[in-house]
């Protein structure tokens, strides 16, 4: 059986952000309709700080079944994702899908942004500066007019340095903050992208009005906001309940049993729910779905066969 190898490096150059967006999009808007569907992620751990995952979805309007496995360890990381025809059962195309899983995270902190934050936000404070950071950064700039970046980690280089690299690769004005309280001070946007294993970013710090992305921290021991935070939050939203309630600690240690409040982007997409006009707080949570992963992939999957380069 010859079934087609997509690189990283073909991800990259076949997919924008703005794409993946508009691709996740879509696929959630078919979940509402009951045309899509998740795979429910699965995981374990193990020491010294490693994690291997699993998860999948089905979209019919895609016509694509998709599962995604990857591994993290402290020495190194890798995933693979295998798409299957949704009717024929055959394989359709393996990818690398390391960049693919980076894509997907921040595209969906971008759809998040932009049904969630004030549509003139021009300022984004970004916590942590690690690999998937600068799309995250790229995610934000593409649905919202930012003018400038606030850049914290813990690490002054790292910041500062990430700070440049934005500078360089976006052409935007990035600053590195001192401190976690001037990255956010009056940020009408902030993101979380963080491998934080304590929460900390506590409750008082963020300015009214804030809209904050969490999509750091997705295993169930781990946490990067006091969940006391959410009480401040008059819009809290996640991308997969499933997901969320399995692996989200901050959620999990305030709602408990009752998880009514929390919403969902499909709530927001088809208009089941609305962000308030003057909200004090939203709150973003994403753990990961495979059916974003899957929405993205098939946007690859689409321009390699229309460029033949998979023919």
């Amino acid at each position: 059986m010859n079934v087609p190898w997509i690189t990283e490096q073909q991800v990259r150059e076949r997919v924008s952000i703005l794409d993946a967006i508009e691709s996740v999009t879509r696929s959630i808007t078919r979940e509402v309709d009951g045309t899509a569907r998740n795979i429910p992620k699965t995981m374990t751990t193990w020491e010294p700080a490693s994690s291997a995952h699993a998860l999948g979805a089905y979209d019919e309007g895609a016509g694509l079944v998709a599962f995604k496995t990857w591994v993290n360890t402290p020495a190194g990381a890798s995933a693979l994702m295998t798409l299957f025809d949704a009717t024929t059962g055959t394989p359709r195309a393996v990818l690398e899908a390391g960049a693919l899983g980076a894509l997907r995270t921040a595209a969906v902190s971008g759809l998040a942004t932009r049904l969630m934050s004030a549509p003139d936000a021009s300022e984004f404070a970004l916590i942590g500066s690690g690999r998937q950071a600068l799309g995250q950064v790229a995610a934000v700039c593409a649905v919202r007019p930012i003018t400038r970046v606030r850049v914290w980690s813990r690490s002054e280089n790292s910041r500062t340095g990430f700070a440049a690299t934005v500078r360089e690769n976006l052409g935007i004005d990035a600053v590195a903050a001192p401190t976690l309280a001037e990255a956010v001070d009056g940020a009408p946007i902030v993101t979380l992208i963080t491998r934080a294993t304590e929460p900390f970013l506590p409750r008082g710090l963020l300015s009214p009005g804030t809209h904050l992305n969490a999509v750091g921290a997705i295993l169930p021991s781990n946490a990067e906001f006091d969940p006391a935070l959410l009480a401040d939050a008059d819009l809290a939203v996640v991308d997969s309940i499933a997901n969320a309630r399995r692996s989200s600690r901050e959620l999990t240690e305030y709602y408990g049993e009752d998880w009514t409040p929390v919403k969902t982007l499909g709530d927001l997409l088809t208009g089941a729910v609305v962000r308030p006009l003057h909200p004090v707080l939203t709150i973003f949570k994403g753990l990961g779905m495979g059916l974003a992963d899957l929405a993205v992939a098939a946007t690859v999957l689409e321009s390699t066969n229309r460029e033949g380069v998979l023919a």
